[in-house]
């Protein structure tokens, strides 16, 4: 026997891109055409699924695309810090700087974008921007930005600005208050569009991310193409197993891929980690080889760390009263999470058991499928909490 040859071609960290990114063709597809039609048909996406579905993976892919088809990308991660319209425009505003910066070094000069508009309400440079209602002061700050990071991009020889913004779920506006963080977002995008500046915009994030949108502006949905990022199908999650050990000398018993695939249940982080896992369980054992035996040892392992670093840390960022109502829903049935269930298995009072639920589905734990029903933004949540009850 002799030693794994290579680095574990595995990745299962936060938003690192695979090896090899299996089923995201379609979306791919979809995205580099909207492109070839920007900015006549405005190239909006969203991006929406479960935790753990590889969003960001295919958001970097995304990203790569627009780089590929002469666009210039903005990729950014947004934070709960950002959920604000100062906060959010100097963000924006900071990346634009950047690729402004970026572009002025280079000396190739294309013709920059701008048309006459046929109604205006503010002015930039050569171009009239028209707004729908009268704008707010961030929004026009915001649309002033990326007009001005496009004309960069433009002098530049690219295309347009491609912004593909991560964990967009974070930013809503607030309905009993002044900041309206999103509307400004979609608000200044919309209005250099609507004058064929050549701008598009990519929002990623977990499912509220839609609901959001639409209490933002009536016009979202019909602002965006939405794609949903889910699970991988049987063969496709099969070959993001597979794919990485072709260029090593590691082989595999054909039972051993069956048994992996038919556990992660499609979910490529999951893939990421019993791959990652058995190789590094392979090295140990000084093999080159994966079989079902190999797996028999390590998948305890397996569970311990996906608990310890997937689900853990989600449940120990809450505060303890909502720590313990979700530790009640593991004797409730999933999915899904049925309120009147809960009421029941909780000993809190029913108004408290609301609250919580509220601030649980807040931090991102949770999210609301209709009156009286939720889901965990995890896929299998639920089990990790029934193991850390005790439970089955």
């Amino acid at each position: 026997m002799c030693a794994m040859p290579g680095k574990n071609p595995y990745r299962p960290g936060v938003g690192l891109p695979p090896l090899y990114l299996a089923g995201r063709e379609g979306e791919s597809r979809r995205f580099g055409a909207a492109l070839r039609s920007a900015p006549e048909i405005p190239a909006n996406f969203t991006l929406t699924g479960l935790r753990g579905v590889g969003k960001t993976a295919l958001l970097t892919k995304l990203s790569e695309i627009a780089r590929d088809r002469g666009w210039a990308p903005a990729q950014v991660e947004l934070e709960p810090r950002h959920n604000s319209e100062a906060p959010l425009v100097a963000l924006v505003g900071e990346v634009a700087a950047r690729l402004a910066d970026e572009f002025a070094t280079t000396r190739r000069i294309a013709q920059a974008v701008g048309r006459a508009a046929k109604s205006v309400d503010v002015s930039y440079g050569d171009l009239r921007i028209g707004f729908v209602r009268g704008p707010s002061e961030a929004t026009q700050d915001l649309a002033r930005v990326l007009y001005d990071s496009v004309t960069a991009a433009n002098r530049a020889g690219r295309e347009g600005v491609a912004v593909l913004l991560d964990e967009a779920q974070v930013i809503r506006d607030d309905r009993k208050g002044t900041d309206f963080p999103l509307s400004t977002l979609l608000a200044a995008v919309a209005s250099l569009q609507r004058e064929e500046v050549p701008i598009s915009l990519t929002l990623c994030g977990l499912p509220p991310l839609k609901t959001h949108l639409l209490e933002a502006r009536t016009y979202a949905e019909r602002m965006f193409r939405g794609e949903e990022v889910s699970s991988l199908g049987t063969g496709d999650a099969r070959a993001a197993f597979v794919e990485p050990l072709r260029e090593t000398l590691v082989t595999f018993d054909e039972d051993l891929v069956e048994r992996v695939v038919a556990e992660v249940d499609g979910y490529p982080y999951f893939i990421q980690l019993w791959g990652a896992e058995l190789w590094d369980a392979a090295d140990a054992a000084d093999i080159q080889h994966f079989d079902t035996r190999l797996l028999d040892a390590v998948e305890p392992g397996i569970y311990q760390r996906l608990d310890r670093d997937f689900y853990e840390p989600r449940l120990a960022a809450l505060t303890p009263a909502e720590q313990d109502l979700l530790l009640a829903t593991a004797t409730c049935s999933y999915p899904p999470l049925v309120v009147s269930e809960l009421h029941s298995a909780s000993p809190k009072t029913k108004p408290n058991v609301n609250v919580l639920l509220g601030r649980i589905t807040a931090a991102g734990v949770l999210y609301r499928i209709k009156k009286g029903l939720y889901e965990f933004t995890a896929p299998r949540f639920h089990e990790y909490l029934v193991r850390r009850s005790g439970g089955r």
